[in-house]
């Protein structure tokens, strides 16, 4: 858990650097959207065909991507479950993610994409225990995690993976990070109200039309 003189200078800084920055109503707007088309998604999980060539590795960005918060900021440690698999906080907020992100994790690793987690959280062991209690870590081969640059989280998925950049599908939240990422040949997929199917299916075919 880091200190509240550092939650208030990144309060201040993001303030500054980050005015689209997202509000939990962006994030209800989000839910009720999918809600209204929840059939709709769920037929899009068993009716899309992942396109070919697809990306030899595919990297998520987490706070604002796979759920509607920042961890370093939003959320309190410590973090538990209950017996119904709910998870909370310690000022007992729920930790839900976007209301896709489940199933999309669950379609893509069944679909046989190699998936990576890409993070510039300043509480990496934060982000890490929800990882564990979301039972997500099964999904992903490799994960950076730490404040930093995407770019050097880049830089060791490919040394890891052998994965060159332009064969990497990359979804973030941050236009900084798309600008700097595309940059390198990684193809990045901004995201605006958290990863769902339809941003997905466009990501995949744009990736397929490109690099066909």
């Amino acid at each position: 858990m880091i200190s509240d003189s550092v939650v208030f200078l990144l309060r201040t800084f993001r303030t500054f650097i980050s005015p689209l920055r997202r509000k939990t109503s962006d994030y209800q707007v989000t839910q009720d959207r999918s809600q209204n088309t929840r059939g709709s998604a769920t037929d899009m999980a068993g009716n899309l065909d992942p396109p070919t060539p697809r990306p030899e590795l595919l990297v998520l960005d987490v706070d604002w991507t796979l759920w509607p918060f920042h961890t370093d900021m939003d959320v309190s440690p410590p973090f538990k479950k209950d017996s119904s698999g709910e998870v909370t906080d310690s000022r007992g907020k729920t930790i839900q993610p976007f209301p896709d992100v489940p199933r999309i994790l669950d379609w893509l690793k069944g679909n046989g994409y190699t998936l990576a987690l890409a993070s510039r959280t300043w509480a990496p062991s934060d982000m890490e225990r929800l990882l564990i209690l979301l039972d997500w870590n099964k999904y992903f081969s490799y994960k950076e995690i730490y404040k930093g640059t995407k770019t050097k989280h880049f830089s060791k998925f490919t040394r890891d993976s052998g994965v060159p950049y332009s064969k990497m599908l990359f979804f973030d939240d941050e236009e900084v990070n798309i600008h700097e990422i595309g940059r390198i040949g990684v193809m990045c997929i901004f995201v605006t109200n958290g990863l769902n199917w339809n941003l997905l299916k466009e990501g995949l075919e744009k990736y397929a039309k490109e690099r066909s």
